[in-house]
């Protein structure tokens, strides 16, 4: 197919401006030539969105869309197939699509309208996390006065809280398919006029170590390094006043996101911890926060 630019069909126009016949009849074959390849172009574009729109192809898009949770945008597609193939296997097929979509669609509006009725109640805490290349277990959550942490045999360290303070703390273990991964945040917030506000966020620091050596940096433990071990257990904790645990309910949270990574400090022992970094946790949540980002732990 010969199809001019505009461009170059203006400049022949341009050049062959004279009134002579010879003229006159490169003009007419030209402007024949033009509405023949405008032609040709509208029947390639015809032939392109009939081809564009095969059943094949809509179930191929209709799919994709779905992968994406564009539910409505999937039905469309599968509806262009019910109207445009009636009668045929891809049409049937299609329908029963439709119906799945419907049906996922009126059991999501059920939920959306039983979770604004029940509130903060509809939230169920779980013990076990998974996302990502992370699994964390739970061992145990709860608000005390003492947070212990780098046990290596015969000594552990602790950090008692002040007067008129508490500790929230937990027990997890870490599974991890990365060698280096970044750990999540656990968070703590205070439900206040049905609001959930942010009060902080845990620190995590290793449960235990082979031995003192392992403990100063002396020798390696690999039991505390994702690079060698797949599960390595933690204990988190986080000091508060015991006026802001008094007045509400206290929810501790995990946010599906790496905030903690593993540094090397410069001075003191163990020479490895994980340290915060780019978090930015919500400082209220709404129920529906809990749908995608955030997990219930616990109430305390």
């Amino acid at each position: 197919m010969k199809v001019k630019p505009i461009i170059y069909s203006i400049l022949i126009l341009t050049a062959l401006s004279c009134s002579d016949g010879e003229t006159k009849k490169q003009l007419s074959e030209l402007r024949t030539e033009l509405e023949k390849t405008k032609t040709e172009l509208t029947n390639c574009s015809a032939e392109l969105n009939e081809l564009k729109n095969t059943a094949e192809n809509r179930f191929i898009r209709a799919k994709k869309l779905l992968s994406e949770n564009n539910l409505n945008g999937a039905k469309i597609e599968f509806q262009g197939i019910v109207d445009n193939f009636k009668g045929t296997n891809n049409a049937s097929i299609a329908s029963k699509e439709i119906a799945k979509i419907d049906k996922t669609i009126e059991q999501a509006k059920i939920e959306a309208e039983r979770k604004k009725a029940l509130g903060y109640k509809v939230l169920k805490p779980t013990s076990r996390v998974k996302y990502g290349d992370l699994s964390l277990r739970f061992d145990k959550i709860w608000k005390g006065k003492r947070w212990t942490f780098d046990d290596y045999g015969y000594k552990y360290f602790l950090r008692d809280a002040e007067r008129g303070n508490s500790h929230i703390m937990s027990r997890v273990s870490i599974t991890s398919e990365n060698n280096n991964p970044e750990l999540p945040a656990i968070l703590v917030y205070k439900m206040n006029d049905g609001e959930l506000e942010l009060l902080g966020t845990l620190n995590y620091k290793f449960r235990r170590w082979k031995d003192y050596g392992s403990y100063l940096g002396n020798t390696a433990d690999y039991g505390n390094d994702f690079a060698h071990s797949k599960t390595i257990p933690f204990n988190c904790g986080l000091e508060l006043s015991n006026d802001d645990l008094k007045s509400g309910t206290i929810y501790v949270v995990l946010k599906k996101q790496g905030c903690f990574k593993r540094t090397r400090v410069e001075y003191g022992n163990p020479e490895i911890a994980y340290r915060q970094s780019l978090c930015n946790p919500k400082r209220t949540l709404q129920v529906e926060d809990f749908d995608n980002d955030y997990v219930l732990l616990k109430k305390l």
